[in-house]
C-alpha cells in the first residue's frame, strides 16, 4: 500500500492535474486508489465530486487515527471502472496547520492516520504548493515523493526547494522515503525557454526526472473543467495524455513496488 506524496515550491505548474492523471491511470489498470487532497485550495476535492463527505483531511490532523480516516474517506464521482478512486477531501482551514515550522520540531499527525489505509493499492497526496507544515506532514507519512515542476526558472528554483525539503523530511522524519522522482510538466515544443530549462532539470536531477514530460494539452484543462478523468475525454490530446500517466504509473509502481 504505497503511499505518494505530490509536490511543488510553486503554483500553476499542474501538481493536481498530475495526480488526478494517475489516479485516473490507476483507474484504468483496475487498482483501488484514495486520493488525500491536504491543498486548502481543494481543487482535486472540487474535480472529483465527492459524494456527501461527513469529514475531511483536517480530521486526520485534529483526531489522527483510524476512526478519522474512516469517517473521511469519501467515494467520488469516478466511479466507472474497472478500478475505484476514493478521495478524502480538502477543508479550507488547512491553511492553520502549514505554518512554517523546523523540520525535525514537527511531530507527524497524519502518520498516525495514514498507516489505517490498508485495503488500497495506492494513495496519492496532494500537497499545498508551498513546503510548510502540511508538505513536511505529507511526506513523513509517505513512501515515495513526485516533484512536479514546469520547464521555467521559476520552476527550476521550485524543484530544487522541493527536493531540499524531501532530504531534510528523509533524514529527520522519515527513513523510509525512497528517492525522488521530478515531473516536467507543461511542456511547449516550440518554446526555446522549455527546451533549455528542461535540459537544466535533467543536469540538476539526472535519473531522477521521469520521462517523458508531459506537454501542454487543452483536454486536460477541458477533463478538468467537465469532472472527469481525462483518461474517459476521448479526444485526441486526452489519448496522448492519458498514454504518458499510464506510463508514469507503471514505472512509479515498479519504483515503489
Amino acid at each position: 500500500m504505497p503511499i505518494v506524496s505530490v509536490l511543488s515550491h510553486k503554483g500553476g505548474v499542474g501538481k493536481t492535474s498530475v495526480v488526478l492523471g494517475l489516479a485516473g491511470a490507476a483507474m484504468q489498470q483496475g487498482l483501488a486508489t484514495l486520493v488525500v487532497d491536504l491543498d486548502p485550495q481543494g481543487n482535486a476535492s472540487s474535480i472529483l465530486g465527492p459524494e456527501n463527505p461527513t469529514a475531511t483531511a483536517l480530521d486526520l490532523f485534529n483526531r489522527p487515527g483510524s476512526r478519522a480516516l474512516h469517517d473521511a474517506v469519501t467515494a467520488c464521482a469516478w466511479e466507472s471502472g474497472p478500478g475505484e478512486v476514493d478521495v478524502v477531501v480538502s477543508d479550507p482551514m488547512l491553511i492553520k496547520f502549514d505554518a512554517w515550522k523546523e523540520i525535525n520540531s514537527v511531530t507527524p499527525r497524519l502518520t498516525k492516520s495514514l498507516e489505517h489505509s490498508a485495503g488500497y493499492d495506492l494513495v496519492l497526496i496532494d500537497c499545498p504548493p508551498s513546503l510548510g507544515t502540511l508538505a513536511v506532514e505529507a511526506l513523513a507519512a509517505s513512501d515515495a515523493a513526485l516533484i512536479v515542476t514546469e520547464p521555467t526558472y521559476f520552476g527550476v528554483q521550485g524543484a530544487l526547494r522541493a527536493a531540499d525539503t524531501f532530504d531534510q523530511v528523509k533524514r529527520s522524519l522519515n527513513r523510509k522515503l525512497k528517492d525522488v522522482s521530478v515531473i516536467v510538466n507543461r511542456v511547449k515544443s516550440t518554446a526555446d525557454e522549455h527546451d533549455y530549462r528542461a535540459k537544466e532539470l535533467a543536469r540538476e536531477f539526472g535519473k531522477l526526472v521521469v520521462k517523458p514530460a508531459i506537454p501542454e494539452r487543452i483536454a486536460v484543462q477541458q477533463a478538468e473543467g467537465a469532472a472527469i478523468a481525462v483518461q474517459k475525454y476521448g479526444s485526441a490530446g486526452s489519448r496522448e495524455i492519458a498514454n504518458i500517466f499510464e506510463t508514469h504509473l507503471d514505472k512509479l509502481m515498479r519504483r515503489i513496488g
